[in-house]
C-alpha cells in the first residue's frame, strides 16, 4: 500500500515540520491528523505538536514486554477472555475493576511478539479491505487509502487519495461491489454500531488551499439515506463522532477559532459547544470530550470534561487524548510533544484520574505510525521496525501484546507500507 499524504509531508519536510502550521496540513482527514501525524487541536495556528522530549532516551531505561521469563504473555483472543479460576469471586455491579499491576512503562519490540487473531476492526492489508466477514480488493488506481470506515453489516466508506496529491476521495462499498464517489471529503466517521456515518467535503483551490466553506453529510449505512448541512464563512472539518443521528464535528473559522458543534441530521444548522473548545476527540457516546487547553512549543495540555454540565474531571501535560471510548475504562493516548516520522510512544490513560495505566515506547527501533481502540480492552499499534510493518495488538489491563498482523516488509518513508488501520 503506498503512503498516505502524511507520509509525504513527513519525506519531504521531516527536518523542516516543526516549522508547518496546521492551514499547511488542512487537507489530512482526522485518520490521519488523529492516528499519524495527530495534529488534532493545532486549529489555533500553533507550530506542530511533536514527540516528548527525552521518551526514546527513557524508553531504553524501561522494561521490554519480552521480559527473562521467557518473552511476552500471548492474547489468546480478543473476544473470548480467559477464564478465570471458578475459586476467584466475580466482580459485584458497581466495584471498581482491579488496578493494572506490573511496569506501567514499556517497550514495544515487534520482533519478540506472538502471533495473534486478525484485527476485528477496518484494516488494509496490501490492497484489501477486511472487517470481520467483509473482504474486498481496492484497485490500484484507487491510490494510497488514508481510512476505512466501516459502515452497516458488510459496507465500508473507504477514504483515497486517487492521485496521491493530498487531494482526497471518499468511495462506498457494499457486499463487495463499488458505490458512489465524493470528491473532496476531508473526514470520515461511522457510529460505534455501524448503524450511521459522516463526512465532510471541503472544496480547495487549485493550489489546495481550503474555500471558507463546507458541506457536512450524515447517511443511513442501511438504506444509503443522506442528510447534509452547508457551512459557510468556516472550513477545517473534522468529524469526530456519530451517534445515531447526532453528528458532533468541530471547524475553523476564518481566524482559525476552533468550535465544537452538535448536529442533529436534518436540522437547518448545528449548535454550538463551548465545553470544549478546542476538541481533539468526543467519545463515541457522546458524553466525554477531550478539549486541548494550552500549547506551546514543547507540548500541549489537554483536559477531559463532560459535555452535558462541562464540568472538567482531569487535565494532563504528559499526554494527548486521541480517542475516547463508551465502555472502556481508558482513554488512548499519545505524546504531548511530536514531530518527525510517527510518534515516541502511546499509552492507556485511567478515565477517572487521566494517569497512564500503560505507556508503550517505540525506543529506538520501532516507529509507532497510529494507534486505535480495538475494543474496551485492546488497543490496536500500527508500526514499523527494521525496514517492515506490523499491526500488533495491546491489552492495558495486562500489558501484554501480540501481532494483529505479521511483520510484512515496507514502510511508509519507502511509499510500499503494506498495512493501514481503519476504525
Amino acid at each position: 500500500m503506498s503512503a498516505t499524504f502524511a507520509d509525504f509531508v513527513n519525506r519531504s519536510c521531516r527536518l523542516t515540520i516543526k516549522a508547518f502550521r496546521y492551514d499547511t496540513l488542512k487537507l489530512i482527514p482526522e485518520g490521519i491528523m488523529n492516528r499519524s501525524i495527530k495534529l488534532a487541536g493545532l486549529a489555533t495556528g500553533v507550530s506542530v505538536a511533536a514527540v516528548v522530549a527525552g521518551a526514546l532516551v527513557a524508553a531504553q531505561q524501561t522494561p521490554t514486554l519480552a521480559a527473562a521469563s521467557g518473552g511476552v504473555i500471548p492474547i489468546d483472543s480478543v473476544s473470548s477472555p480467559a477464564p478465570t479460576s471458578s475459586t476467584t469471586p466475580s466482580r459485584p455491579p458497581g466495584t471498581p475493576p482491579t488496578a493494572p499491576s506490573g511496569p506501567v512503562k514499556l517497550t514495544l519490540d515487534l520482533t519478540k511478539l506472538k502471533q495473534g487473531a486478525a484485527p476485528t476492526t477496518a484494516y488494509v492489508a496490501d490492497r484489501t479491505v477486511r472487517s470481520g466477514q467483509i473482504e474486498f480488493t481496492l484497485p490500484a488506481s484507487d491510490g494510497p487509502v488514508w481510512d476505512v470506515a466501516r459502515a452497516g453489516t458488510g459496507g465500508a466508506l473507504v477514504l483515497h487519495s486517487p492521485k496521491d496529491d493530498g487531494r482526497a476521495v471518499l468511495t462506498t462499498w457494499s457486499g463487495g461491489s463499488r458505490g458512489e464517489t465524493v470528491n473532496d471529503v476531508s473526514s470520515v466517521r461511522s457510529a460505534a454500531d455501524h448503524s450511521t456515518s459522516a463526512y465532510a467535503v471541503q472544496p480547495t483551490t487549485a493550489d489546495g488551499t481550503e474555500l471558507p466553506r463546507f458541506t457536512l453529510t450524515w447517511r443511513d449505512d442501511a438504506s444509503g439515506e443522506k442528510m447534509s448541512l452547508q457551512r459557510s464563512g468556516e472550513h477545517g472539518p473534522i468529524v469526530h463522532a456519530v451517534q445515531g443521528s447526532e453528528v458532533y464535528f468541530s471547524a475553523l473559522s476564518k481566524t482559525s477559532k476552533q468550535t465544537l458543534y452538535r448536529w442533529t441530521a436534518g436540522d437547518a444548522a448545528p449548535r454550538p459547544i463551548s465545553a470544549a473548545p478546542t476538541p481533539s476527540a468526543v467519545s463515541s457516546d457522546l458524553v466525554l470530550a477531550a478539549s486541548i487547553v494550552s500549547q506551546a512549543d514543547d507540548g500541549s495540555c489537554t483536559a477531559l470534561v463532560e459535555l452535558a454540565s462541562a464540568k472538567k474531571r482531569w487535565q494532563t501535560c504528559d499526554y494527548a487524548v486521541d480517542e475516547l471510548r463508551s465502555g472502556s475504562d481508558f482513554a488512548l493516548g499519545g505524546p504531548a510533544y511530536r514531530d518527525g516520522y510517527g510518534d515516541g510512544l502511546f499509552a492507556a490513560l485511567d478515565l477517572k484520574t487521566g494517569k497512564a495505566v500503560r505507556e508503550w515506547s517505540g525506543g529506538s527501533a520501532v516507529a509507532i505510525i497510529s494507534t486505535v481502540m480495538e475494543d474496551d480492552d485492546h488497543v490496536l499499534v500500527l508500526a514499523e521496525q527494521g525496514g517492515k510493518t506490523a499491526i500488533a495488538r495491546c491489552a492495558p489491563k495486562t500489558g501484554t501484546c501480540e501481532l494483529a498482523a505479521p511483520l510484512k516488509k515496507g514502510t511508509g518513508d519507502e511509499n510500499n507500507r503494506p498495512y493501514q488501520l481503519g476504525h
